[in-house]
């Protein structure tokens, strides 16, 4: 540390080495693997569109940069696809754990998947549990927290969807029900049921 600057150690010329090159994950290998095969892909049906076409000028620009249409094989693409593939499906649990810590619901979290409340759920469970047994015989490298699969079980925003749909079924199937409930059946107003 210096006397002017007490906050700050800068270190001596000799003390500097050049940063270690951190490893490549292997999502991004596979990422960059599959970006690369699609990007020369895409080319490729480029190039034989503008030699259907008969585009000179087009031509004359693949004829300058031929590693545009250069890349990996198809094999080594869908290698890399299951990768990204199977990561990002793996690593889908952790953004629904951040999801349920913040107080979202089954019901909004399966609709942002495309998916029921319950199959959200059983996915988000699934892959807790597989995470507890993996810390039970890895617990050096994995860790598991009890709460994780406690955020599975019915919040707040649970509570409310679950409320809003029971009263959509007995406006449903009650014309009598209160004005303010929305109605599914067809505009049908009380005395008017056939």
């Amino acid at each position: 540390m210096s006397a002017e600057h007490p906050q700050h150690d800068t270190p001596d010329a000799d003390q500097q080495q050049a940063p270690k090159e951190l490893p490549t994950h292997p999502f991004t290998r596979a990422q960059e693997t599959w970006d690369a095969w699609s990007m020369a892909n895409t080319m490729r049906t480029a190039l034989a569109k503008a030699r259907e076409q008969g585009n000179q000028e087009t031509l004359a620009q693949f004829e300058q940069y031929p590693e545009w249409t250069q890349g990996p094989g198809p094999l080594e693409a869908l290698r890399a696809n299951r990768e990204v593939v199977q990561t990002m499906t793996g690593w889908r649990w952790q953004a629904m754990l951040d999801a349920r810590e913040r107080g979202y619901g089954w019901a909004e979290i399966g609709r942002t998947l495309e998916q029921s409340p319950e199959q959200a759920r059983g996915f988000y469970l699934d892959k807790v549990d597989g995470q507890r047994r993996l810390a039970e015989r890895l617990p050096h490298l994995v860790g598991y927290e009890p709460r994780w699969r406690e955020l599975a079980d019915d919040n707040d925003a649970d509570r409310v969807d679950r409320a809003a749909l029971e009263r959509h079924a007995l406006a449903y199937d009650d014309p009598g029900c209160p004005a303010d409930w929305p109605r599914g059946n067809s505009g049908r107003e009380a005395g008017h049921e056939r």
